[in-house]
């Protein structure tokens, strides 16, 4: 038994497009994944992007205001705090624990604020992404800045509980939380946990002021 010529065509349209949905699913399925994993970085670079837009319109609690969302929002403070402090978190009782993670946390937005305090045309690139593990990936993007080199910013993001957030930012290979760890460790160390408390107060008003 042989196929006509106009079976053999409408066969091969039927497997064609069979073959073209089953392809599609996890290509779709993957970029999906991707956006997912995304989303706090975009969401921070779009909060970036306005606040430098409005430096010169917008007073310091309003930028304050707008990165206070995205801030608490997409990043894990609480495990960022607790990774800071190392081995001394757990010499610490709850409440000071939690006061450290809100101390922390406004010191995040307080130094967002005073770094992005100016717009010349600036944007963020998506670079890639690459997985890691203990559901952790790194997402690579840069600064594209007019008149400069652009600026790396890599973003070490964990799903905690189905919602990624940033927990390390390293900025032209340099990473933030190794040196905060390194820092605080030894204030600690020499001086005491409420030392490094009253110095990160004193640094929010610094910056504070600044603006």
């Amino acid at each position: 038994m042989t196929l006509k010529h106009h079976q053999f065509q409408y066969l091969f349209k039927v497997l064609f497009g069979i073959c073209m949905i089953l392809f599609a699913i996890p290509l779709w399925a993957e970029s999906e994944e991707k956006q997912v994993v995304l989303t706090p970085v975009n969401q921070l670079h779009e909060t970036l992007i306005k606040l430098m837009q409005n430096a010169d319109s917008a007073s310091f609690q309003e930028r304050y205001a707008l990165m206070e969302t995205v801030i608490t929002e997409n990043f894990n403070t609480p495990l960022i705090s607790k990774v800071i402090l190392s081995r001394h978190w757990k010499s610490l009782d709850e409440k000071s624990q939690n006061d450290f993670i809100d101390l922390f946390n406004r010191l995040t937005i307080s130094t967002y604020v005073n770094r992005f305090d100016s717009f010349s045309g600036e944007s963020f690139k998506n670079l890639s992404i690459e997985s890691m593990k203990k559901n952790r990936s790194m997402v690579k993007t840069e600064l594209v800045q007019p008149d400069d080199d652009p600026v790396s910013f890599n973003y070490i993001v964990q799903n905690d509980n189905g919602q990624w957030k940033i927990i390390s930012v390293i900025a032209n290979g340099i990473n933030d939380l190794s040196l905060k760890r390194a820092e605080y460790s030894s204030v600690i160390k020499n001086h005491g946990f409420n030392d490094l408390v009253m110095r990160l107060e004193e640094k929010i008003s610094n910056l504070q002021s600044k603006l």
